[in-house]
């Protein structure tokens, strides 16, 4: 069943609810102001009885049972012993009223009321039932034309799935939910069309820089079978090559985890001051300091930055430092080489993105980004004035 069916079925029992409690109340309203009317009758018709007098217009009737006597007036219905109260039979209105030594049954032939009872049900039944049956066609419409802006979101959806074309929007008409929906929809195709293009880019140039040393040493290993290389000379060559294509395939590895990490109680001081001592450039931290991530990770992310401010800042006033700024901690390298151009700091987060035309892989700092994002940190590359650059993995407790 559609939503549409469902939302036009709950307005109409909705309505028909409401029109039946009505309906009921209205009855029992006329009901009541009918009986009373009948009632104040009687009531009229026992006064005129007990002083002598003619009684009131219509067919009234009694019967007093005092003892074992039994007196009635003519045309009193034939009607069984009844205990004190208010009854319908048969067309009368019947009032049993309690008498001194037994009882007074006054009666009134009013098959009028009834049948106006009868047609007044009848008449609301009609009416409850034709008003629902038109509100339901109009709630048919009513709930048609409030769900278009989702009919539209469910088509788009479809051509995206069909076409596997991310570039489809659905336009963001009418107001409320429907219209958070749609922007939240287009918001999220939107994402995945970037997520996507990415994810080319980065095949197109994981596939560009892996064949890059293959070619190099197959070109080495050919010129060896030649004889134009000592074969020294081309293994040499050759093992540099599959080095490279190592770190790109280490890197890559990194690069394709899920942004997710195990995190473990490490001393992040120490992590730090061991790498400082195996680049052999100065620490400047706490002695200790205790942190929960993935050690491995951080490890691999710092000797990044390390090699970076190597190549790139030829290993100028290279130092590590160690610092809590705010709730982070900041773990930061910084060199006095020539720094990074204003718009390479955008780039250079970038897979594959290279500043210069030093060697390496332009992998680096994506590593090291990626690994500070995994931790739920940041990695932030600041100019280091007068020159030099900054480059910081800022990681929350």
């Amino acid at each position: 069943m559609s939503l549409r069916t469902r939302l036009a079925l709950f307005f109409a029992l909705s309505i028909g609810l409401a029109l039946f409690f009505q309906g009921a109340l209205s009855y029992v309203a006329f009901k009541g102001l009918i009986e009373a009317d009948l009632d104040r009758s009687l009531l009229f018709y026992a006064r005129a009885l007990a002083e002598g007098r003619p009684g009131p217009r219509g067919e009234f009737a009694f019967r007093l049972v005092q003892g074992g006597t039994r007196t009635q007036s003519p045309g009193f219905p034939d009607l069984p012993p009844l205990a004190p109260g208010r009854y319908w039979k048969e067309g009368w209105r019947v009032w049993v009223m309690e008498a001194p030594g037994g009882t007074l049954t006054l009666a009134r032939y009013e098959p009028e009321a009834l049948l106006a009872l009868s047609r007044f049900r009848l008449a609301l039944f009609a009416s409850g039932a034709a008003l629902t049956l038109a509100f339901a066609l109009l709630a048919t419409r009513l709930a048609g034309a409030a769900l278009r802006p989702l009919s539209r979101l469910t088509e788009v959806a479809r051509r995206v799935a069909d076409s596997q074309d991310l570039s489809h929007r659905v336009p963001p008409e009418g107001g409320g939910e429907l219209k958070a929906l749609a922007e939240a929809f287009n918001h999220m195709l939107e994402r995945l069309e970037a997520f996507l293009e990415r994810e080319k880019r980065f095949t197109r140039d994981a596939a560009h820089e892996l064949r890059t040393p293959v070619a190099a040493a197959l070109a080495q290993l050919e010129a060896a079978e030649a004889g134009y290389l000592p074969p020294q000379e081309a293994q040499e060559a050759v093992k540099e090559e599959l080095l490279r294509m190592k770190r790109l395939v280490e890197a890559l590895l990194v690069l394709a985890r899920e942004g997710r990490v195990t995190p473990v109680p490490l001393d992040l001081a120490a992590l730090a001051r061991e790498e400082a001592r195996a680049f052999g450039v100065p620490y400047r931290g706490p002695e200790t300091l205790p942190y929960e991530g993935d050690p491995l990770l951080l490890a691999q992310a710092l000797r990044n930055l390390l090699r970076n401010a190597f190549l790139h800042g030829e290993g100028k006033g290279v130092e590590v430092r160690l610092f809590q700024e705010g709730k982070d901690l900041v773990l930061e390298v910084k060199d006095e080489g020539p720094g990074m151009p204003e718009e390479a700091l955008k780039e250079a987060g970038r897979a594959f993105f290279r500043a210069s035309a030093k060697p390496g892989e332009g992998l680096g700092l994506s590593v090291a980004k990626k690994v500070a994002e995994a931790h739920g940190g940041r990695l932030e590359l600041l100019p280091h004035p007068p020159s030099g650059l900054r480059a910081r993995l800022r990681l929350p407790r």
